[in-house]
């Protein structure tokens, strides 16, 4: 009887002192760079920390668990939400696994790990935390792989389980850390759904790690995309309620001493060198960027980044002091929405410059193109047009009511119509556009829209060419989206929907319809990708099918002597 009550005191105990707070708290070690010394790496510690997260107290006691320095600030305060972001090699996942595997040993705490859906969860966070328990040399865990579960003699807690677990499990409030693993393609349902998990228990924290996808994932959306200019910038944001940090391999002093990525970052700088993999797909990888492009698109990521502020970068469409300041005719373009709820496609250029690139969101089409008609009219547009195909069909009408008694030019653009000049040679410079032999017009496009998509690409193409090759074009057939007028999230969203336009299987040039996107379109690798309706992208297209614009000038002019391309 004697031996069951210290058996039960032995159980007790470490419990009753973790929640006492009386268990020796974790030490760790902040390195800026690791040495190899005679084959072994020793690393050097900045500053050592000990406590629990948000209440750290410097030491110079060894330090049981070593960060990068650029993650520091996950230790020292206190967010509800937190997220790593970056590429390969950042250190997010073994930081988070260490912490949260010291947060159970010292102070008892309960930690919910979960993904989008279970599937190889087991395979990957859990063998990975397994792992860092074992390296750590941690005693008192006992895994219960049945239950899913670690768990630990302080009372602490790993849970597993997908986000159909956590919204059945009424117990949720009782957890002090929730980590979503591998969080790229976390739906906007799940992040409305943790947050106010959190506010059950005090203190709670919300830990995503993630590798970026699209710009337009919910997760970009909601924890990149509006800070991207403090995340460019500084390389983390903070505000009352977040902490967000981009780490990548460059931030991690063990990088350069582990051959096996050594060797993999050799590999991908290779391909990029002898064209085998493009600049997006290794900045995708090693330096966390969006992954937006696609097979078989008519305009990749690297050229539309070079279309960013390239009347800056290339000396036109700026006063003496660099500032924005086109010249030109005022185009105004309108990408009515047909299907779903999407919202409406408005953009606005004078030149080659846009400085307005929009959604415009209202109970229906009419309210719609009022409000786009009203904002077209005070931007002083020249011209306004809109896509006539579909539901734009019935708004000829309401144009002539809105811009009567106004010197706006008004035009109904059917990109489904015949093309423009059939009878004249085809000819292009789009390396993604394999077409040979001398063709003319009418024989390579099967529509206008088709015509004016390539025609776009052609004036991005050029752009990069300008910027990038540092090859002379005319400005005038140029392209240019000037950052500081063009609301970051709608830029990044123009994005994604200029590099996902994939070309359709076709004896002629040929483009697939929003609701195939919709539907989803077949890549040559067998797998299918879902791709938004691209209103934006659209509405920018049309506003430059030209020769439906008449009696408009629309040539950039050039107030002074342009400098050479490219130079500053």
């Amino acid at each position: 009887m004697l031996r069951n009550a210290l058996n039960r005191l032995d159980r007790v105990e470490p419990m009753v002192m973790a929640q006492a707070g009386l268990l020796d708290k974790t030490v760790y070690g902040v390195v800026d760079y690791v040495d190899n010394i005679d084959g072994e790496l020793v690393p050097h510690f900045v500053r050592k920390w000990k406590g629990t997260i948000g209440d750290m107290e410097p030491t110079d006691e060894e330090p049981s668990i070593y960060l990068i320095e650029k993650l520091e600030p996950m230790l020292l305060k206190h967010k509800k939400y937190k997220g790593m972001f970056g590429g390969r090699a950042g250190t997010k996942s073994r930081f988070a696994q260490d912490v949260m595997s010291g947060e159970i040993n010292s102070c008892g705490s309960k930690v919910y790990v979960l993904r989008e859906r279970m599937k190889s969860l087991k395979e990957s966070i859990y063998a990975g935390i397994e792992k860092s328990i074992k390296d750590l040399g941690l005693g008192g865990f006992l895994p219960v792989p049945s239950h899913w579960e670690i768990r630990h003699r302080t009372g602490g807690i790993f849970t597993f389980g997908g986000m159909q677990n956590i919204i059945d499990m009424k117990g949720s409030s009782n957890y002090k850390f929730f980590l979503m693993e591998e969080s790229a393609r976390t739906k906007q349902g799940t992040i409305d759904t943790l947050g106010p998990t959190l506010r059950d228990t005090p203190g709670a924290e919300l830990w995503y790690l993630w590798n970026p996808e699209s710009s337009t994932d919910p997760m970009s959306q909601e924890f990149i995309v509006p800070y991207q200019a403090e995340l460019d910038r500084d390389g983390f944001y903070e505000d009352d309620y977040h902490l967000i940090i981009k780490v990548g391999h460059e931030d991690n002093p063990w990088f350069i001493h582990d051959e096996s990525l050594q060797e993999e970052y050799k590999k991908d700088t290779e391909k990029v060198a002898d064209g085998r993999m493009s600049r997006s797909r290794y900045n995708h990888i090693w330096g966390g960027a969006f992954n937006d492009d696609i097979e078989t698109s008519v305009i990749i990521s690297e050229w539309f980044d070079a279309c960013i502020d390239a009347h800056k970068k290339l000396g036109f469409g700026v006063d003496d002091k660099g500032n924005t300041s086109p010249t030109g005719g005022k185009i105004v373009a309108l990408d009515p929405s047909d299907v779903g709820k999407d919202a409406d496609g408005y953009t606005e250029r004078q030149g080659v410059i846009f400085t307005c690139v929009d959604e415009i969101e209202e109970a229906n089409g009419n309210r719609a193109f009022d409000t786009a008609s009203k904002r077209a009219k005070e931007f002083g547009a020249d011209v306004f047009g809109w896509d006539a195909d579909g539901i734009g069909a019935m708004l000829r009408d309401q144009a002539g009511r809105n811009f009567d008694n106004t010197n706006t030019q008004i035009f109904m653009y059917k990109g489904s119509t015949e093309v423009h000049n059939p009878e004249a040679m085809f000819n292009t410079i789009n390396s993604n556009v394999d077409l040979r032999g001398d063709r003319l017009n009418k024989d390579v496009f099967s529509n206008k829209k088709a015509q004016n998509i390539i025609a776009f690409a052609e004036r991005v193409y050029k752009t990069y060419e300008a910027v990038v090759l540092k090859k002379y074009h005319n400005p005038d057939d140029l392209i240019s989206f000037c950052s500081q007028s063009i609301k970051p999230n709608m830029l990044q969203k123009l994005k994604a929907e200029a590099c996902k336009i994939p070309l359709k299987p076709s004896d002629k040039i040929k483009f697939y319809t929003k609701e195939e996107l919709r539907k989803g379109v077949v890549m040559p690798d067998g797998h299918k990708v879902v791709i938004p309706s691209p209103n934006l992208l659209d509405s920018c297209v049309l506003s430059f099918d030209n020769a439906s614009i008449i009696h408009v000038n629309t040539a950039f002019t050039i107030p002074k002597p342009m400098r050479p391309m490219g130079m500053r």
